[in-house]
C-alpha cells in the first residue's frame, strides 16, 4: 500500500490572518494540522513552531508520542521567552507510519481532528479535548447540544500550555481506499459530517477534495482558519505501507509563506478575489434596495409620530371631563399624554342641559389644536354658569280707566281713578 496525499489552508471569511498550519512531508511519511491561538502572531508562531519541532523530532529517529513531546516544549519554551509570544498555544493531530509499517499511528492534542473514511461511511476517530466534548463524554450534554453550545471553542488540552502534556496515540489499521482527514476546528464547526462524507465521497483526487471542503466551509460562513489534510491509501500489490506522495507540490509544508507581488495570482487567490468581489457587490445592491425603503419607512414613522403626538381629546375618566394630547389609545407605540384635569363632571353637564356635549365626550371629542380643546372646555364651563346663576322678578306700575255714562253723541273723555299728585 502507498498513501497519496493532498491539503488545502484558508484564512476564511472572517478572521484577518491564518493562525492553521499543517505538514505534508512525503519522505518522512509524516502528516499533520496544528491551530494556533493567542492572537494573530502568536498563533501562526505556535503552529509554525510546532510542526517544525514535530519535523526535525520525527527526521531524527524519535517516536511519534516523544515527537509531539519535543513540540510541546517547543512551544512553551519560546513562549517562556518572549513577553509578546506569552500565553501561546496551539492543537497538533498528526499521523505518520507505525515502524512495523502495518498501520498508521496517529498522535492527537486539542480539539482538530482524524476522520477515517471507509467504504463511504465517515467516522471520528479522535476525542477533542475541549470543555464541551468532557460534558458529552460525561452524560451532560447531546452531541447536537455541543455543536452549538457558546463555549465550544474552549479547548482543555494543547501544547505550550505547560512545560508537560498527555498525548492520545491512537492506531489504525488501514486497507486500500481508506482516506484519513486530518482537519482543524474550522472545517467541522462550519459543516455537517454528512457534508464531508459527501465530498470526500465524490471527489477522488485528495489535493481536489480538501479545496472542496475549504470553499465549503467558507461558504457556510469561514468563521475561522480552515485547514483539511487527506491522505489516501492506494494499493500498488505490495504489503505494508511502502511510502507515500504527494497530489500537487503546493500541498507540501506548513503554511505557505505569502506570494511573490509579481506573480499571477493562483487558483486559490483568484477564487478568494472573486468571492470577495462579490460580497462587495452584493452589498452594494443591498444598499441601493433597502435606503429607498428605509427612507420610506422613515417618512412613515414620522408621519405617524407626527399624527399620534399632534392632536387632542376629551374624555370622560371617573365621570370627569380630563383632556389628553395624542390619540385615544395610543398608535404605534406613541401613547397619549394626560394633560388637564377640566374638574368638569357628567353630572354637572347634565344639569346644565348639555346633553349633546356629554355624547361628544363620551364618544371621545377631538381637536386639532390645545387652543381648540381649551375653547370647547370654556364654553362647557360658561354654559354650567348660566344654568346655575339665579332668577330675578321686576314689577311694571299699570293703570285703569273708570267707565262713566254718556248721552248719546256727547264726547267723553277718559278720567284716570289715580288722583293727580301735587299739594
Amino acid at each position: 500500500m502507498r498513501l497519496l496525499a493532498g491539503a488545502a489552508t484558508d484564512v476564511g471569511m472572517v478572521r484577518e490572518g491564518n493562525e492553521d498550519g499543517f505538514l505534508i512531508d512525503d519522505r518522512l511519511q509524516l502528516f499533520a494540522v496544528a491551530d494556533g491561538m493567542g492572537g494573530h502572531q502568536a498563533g501562526e508562531v505556535a503552529s509554525a513552531t510546532a510542526l517544525e519541532a514535530l519535523r526535525a523530532s520525527v527526521a531524527a529517529g524519535t517516536a511519534l508520542e516523544s515527537a509531539v513531546t519535543a513540540a510541546n516544549s517547543a512551544v512553551f519554551e519560546k513562549a517562556s521567552a518572549d513577553e509578546a509570544l506569552r500565553g501561546m498555544g496551539t492543537t497538533l493531530t498528526t499521523l505518520s507510519i507505525d515502524p512495523d509499517g502495518a498501520e498508521l499511528l496517529i498522535g492527537h492534542v486539542g480539539d482538530s481532528r482524524a476522520y477515517l473514511i471507509r467504504d463511504g461511511e465517515l467516522r471520528q476517530i479522535t476525542e477533542d479535548h475541549s470543555l464541551v466534548e468532557e460534558l458529552v463524554r460525561e452524560g451532560r450534554l447531546t452531541p447536537e447540544q455541543a455543536d452549538v453550545h457558546p463555549q465550544r471553542s474552549i479547548i482543555t488540552r494543547a501544547l505550550g500550555i505547560d512545560a508537560d502534556v498527555n498525548v492520545d496515540l491512537v492506531p489504525v489499521e488501514i486497507r486500500p481506499g481508506d482516506r484519513i482527514l486530518l482537519c482543524s476546528d474550522g472545517l467541522t464547526t462550519m459543516l455537517r459530517t454528512s457534508d464531508i462524507a459527501t465530498i470526500l465521497r465524490r471527489e477522488p483526487d485528495p489535493g481536489r477534495a480538501a479545496d472542496l471542503l475549504v470553499d465549503a466551509a467558507n461558504a457556510a460562513g469561514g468563521e475561522d482558519n480552515i485547514t483539511a489534510v487527506i491522505i489516501e491509501v492506494e494499493d500498488d500489490g505490495l504489503a505494508g505501507i511502502t511510502g507515500a506522495r504527494v497530489a500537487g507540490a503546493s500541498a507540501v509544508g506548513a503554511p505557505a509563506p505569502p506570494a511573490d507581488v509579481d506573480a499571477p495570482p493562483t487558483r486559490r487567490q483568484r477564487r478568494r478575489r472573486d468571492r470577495g468581489g462579490g460580497r462587495r457587490r452584493t452589498f452594494a445592491r443591498v444598499v441601493l434596495w433597502t435606503l429607498p425603503v428605509l427612507i420610506i419607512l422613515g417618512i412613515g414613522v414620522g408621519a405617524v409620530g407626527w399624527y399620534a403626538r399632534h392632536g387632542y381629546y376629551l374624555k370622560f375618566v371617573d365621570n370627569k371631563v380630563v383632556m389628553f394630547k395624542g390619540v385615544d389609545g395610543g398608535l404605534l407605540g406613541f401613547d397619549p399624554t394626560r394633560v388637564q384635569d377640566t374638574k368638569i363632571t357628567r353630572k354637572q353637564l347634565n344639569a346644565a342641559g348639555g346633553g349633546a356635549a356629554i355624547d361628544a365626550i363620551a364618544a371621545t371629542k377631538t381637536f386639532g389644536s390645545r387652543s381648540a380643546a381649551d375653547a370647547y372646555v370654556r364654553r362647557l364651563r360658561t354654559g354650567i354658569a348660566d344654568a346655575n346663576r339665579p332668577t330675578t322678578t321686576t314689577t311694571i306700575p299699570t293703570t285703569t280707566t273708570a267707565p262713566t255714562t254718556t248721552a248719546p253723541g256727547t264726547p267723553t273723555t277718559a278720567v284716570p281713578t289715580t288722583p293727580p299728585s301735587g299739594p
